[in-house]
């Protein structure tokens, strides 16, 4: 498909559309965004007002997949819900006038026809992603002759920035630099934007599903390097089929767009982002939800401070339990502790009461360190000077995060002095755990603590 569209395209395309399992039932429509939702609305249709009209009771079932054909061409649409019945029902004359309302909660792939989310036929996608820029090397140059001309010099093919394989994902993943250079014909205008294009190349055909994690993964990955919200702009996709297919993806949803800084963002050769990028890709399983909750629920979400908070509290002591896996005691001590308490709680006369059952489940947990020491053995691995110039004195910190955790978790409790009420002092709280989460991610990322402490201390200091 030769034009463009991002994740955010405003637009309303007249088309007619069919449920992708029955292609022979075709419904005129209006499919629009408006950068924020998209929907999908049906033509309005003469209907004989029935009792289950009137009680809302008369829904058809609603597609799981779309296709269409729009004045910008072909079209999937992928998770639909009715979100209204719109018109008007005339019992008197026995006679109505109705339509559906549609919200897309899935996507939309503009271009050609998919089969669904999950079937496995796409075979590149090509990204572009917000505030990234400036962050790699540009491509183009200007100079200005003495007669005052001004001549732009640009490379014929893409420059290649980075190139890796992914083994533990099995695809291969390169940067390029696209000038994007517009010359509007019989005029002086020009303009040469370089912009970095992630190509994705799967060992194997991949479905939808799977290019999207990998999008919002890579978001997620470019977030931590530059320190500020960076988002996927654009996805083209191309697909192997009788004949090779390409579109583009539509699929608006909420969250913040920074603007990045110079001077909090990663300094890093090709090599070392090459092995940064790997090592994100090559966490485990678990490590998701701790990635989904740092730079999904806290990064795209408008937050009180206090939910924030609780939100970075969470996720660093996530983080402990998943890169540090300790235990209070060796797990052949603990085995032997529980059988020995278990043992002695069903001897009592108590045994069988609904306390006992509660101390049979908290036995399971007590070989876990607590809050505290899982905050001191995170902030140990951080050189103490270092540390200091972060966020102050470790020991004032630590007790300042589990009392106003603990409060904040557990109401009615006795309000320690070290527990943060107002919102400016939770507010600023909030950027050093921000900075000690980044810090600790980039080490496990691969990156040495003095290769980016500058950068983690100018963040520090952004609102002090």
């Amino acid at each position: 498909m030769d034009e463009k569209f991002d994740l955010y395209s405003k637009f309303q395309l007249e088309g007619v559309f069919w449920d992708a399992a029955r292609p022979d039932d075709k419904f005129a429509g209006t499919l629009s965004c408006n950068g924020k939702r998209l929907e999908l609305a049906t033509r309005a249709e003469l209907v004989t007002p029935t009792p289950a009209m009137l009680m809302g009771t008369d829904d058809a079932s609603v597609p799981d997949v779309v296709h269409g054909f729009t004045v910008k061409g072909d079209c999937t649409i992928i998770g639909l819900q009715q979100i209204n019945t719109p018109g008007l029902l005339d019992y008197s004359k026995g006679r109505g006038v109705r339509w559906r309302d549609f919200r897309v909660i899935g996507a939309c792939l503009m271009g050609w026809h998919l089969a669904d989310d999950t079937t496995e036929v796409l075979t590149t996608a090509d990204l572009t992603y917000t505030g990234i820029s400036e962050w790699f090397p540009g491509c183009g140059a200007s100079i200005t002759h003495p007669d005052g001309a001004t001549l732009i010099s640009l490379p014929k093919e893409r420059r290649i920035v980075l190139d890796v394989c992914i083994l533990a994902k099995r695809f291969h993943l390169f940067i390029d630099i696209d000038p994007n250079f517009e010359f509007k014909i019989g005029g002086r205008r020009f303009k040469a934007d370089s912009e970095p294009v992630i190509t994705l190349e799967p060992a194997e055909p991949r479905s939808l599903k799977w290019f999207v994690e990998v999008m919002h993964r890579l978001e997620n990955f470019l977030s931590l390097c530059l320190g500020s919200s960076v988002r996927a702009k654009t996805m083209r996709l191309v697909g192997k089929s009788e004949k090779t297919e390409s579109g583009w993806l539509i699929r608006p949803r909420g969250g913040k767009i920074e603007k990045p800084s110079v001077a909090i963002w990663l300094r890093c050769d090709s090599s070392q982002l090459a092995s940064a990028v790997a090592s994100w890709f090559s966490m485990s399983e678990e490590f998701t939800p701790l990635e989904s909750l740092i730079y999904g629920t806290i990064r795209h979400s408008s937050l009180f401070v206090e939910t924030e908070f609780l939100s970075l509290a969470q996720a660093i002591e996530s983080f402990h339990r998943l890169m540090y896996k300790s235990t209070v005691v060796e797990p052949h001590v603990f085995k032997q502790v529980k059988e020995d308490l278990s043992s002695f709680i069903a001897q009592q006369s108590w045994g069988q009461s609904a306390i006992a059952n509660r101390c049979k489940e908290v036995i399971n947990f007590v070989n876990e360190p607590s809050f505290q020491k899982r905050i001191e053995s995170l902030l140990a691995d951080i050189d103490l000077e270092r540390l200091k110039q972060l966020i102050g004195d470790p020991v004032i910190f630590e007790q300042t995060l589990k009392q106003t955790r603990n409060y904040l978790t557990h109401p009615g409790i006795e309000k320690k002095g070290k527990v943060l009420a107002g919102s400016k002092e939770l507010f600023l709280f909030n950027q050093k755990l921000h900075v000690v989460l980044r810090l600790l991610m980039l080490k496990a990322m691969g990156f040495s603590e003095k290769a980016i402490f500058d950068q983690m201390f100018q963040q520090s200091r952004r609102y002090s």
